[in-house]
């Protein structure tokens, strides 16, 4: 069974990080697309590269990483190597629902510059967690999905 990520240390220091520069609980109420959000990664920065390197196997601090080079830096190669150092982690420890959030969040960098690579990051994130709604909803908005054919019975077929 694999150990639990993040290691309680590792989720204690996460939340403190949270909490001291964006006055939230939990990653999923970081919102992109508020300046006073984005300017607090540059409080956390420093904390949680050292997050990262003290606890190597805590996807989260990667994961966060993520968000702030992406929302914050605009930086697209950055963020993608810390989504896919989370991906890489959470499918080590077989979470597989985690790994697919990170695959939906690089097929969404993805896109930008290789569909074929969005649409398969995609279909293999909906291959680890069925319900999840946003790749099933990316794969239809990207045009991911081919509709397959109709066929009409022939009479040979009966």
């Amino acid at each position: 069974m694999p150990a639990p990520t993040p290691l309680p240390a590792a989720g204690t220091i996460l939340e403190q990080i949270l909490a001291d520069c964006w006055n939230v609980k939990q990653l999923r109420e970081l919102d992109g697309t508020r300046p006073d959000h984005t300017r607090a990664f540059e409080c956390a920065r420093v904390r949680l590269l050292a997050l990262a390197r003290q606890y190597p196997d805590a996807a989260e601090s990667h994961r966060l990483l993520a968000w702030g080079y992406y929302f914050t830096l605009q930086d697209e190669n950055a963020a993608r190597a810390e989504y896919e150092r989370a991906a890489q982690i959470y499918g080590a420890q077989g979470r597989a629902l985690e790994q697919a959030e990170m695959l939906v969040q690089l097929a969404s960098l993805a896109f930008k510059y290789d569909q074929t690579r969005g649409c398969a990051l995609l279909l293999q994130a909906l291959a680890l967690d069925t319900t999840n709604v946003r790749a099933a909803q990316l794969l239809r908005n990207f045009g991911c999905l081919v509709p397959t054919p109709v066929t009409t019975p022939t009479a040979a077929a009966g």
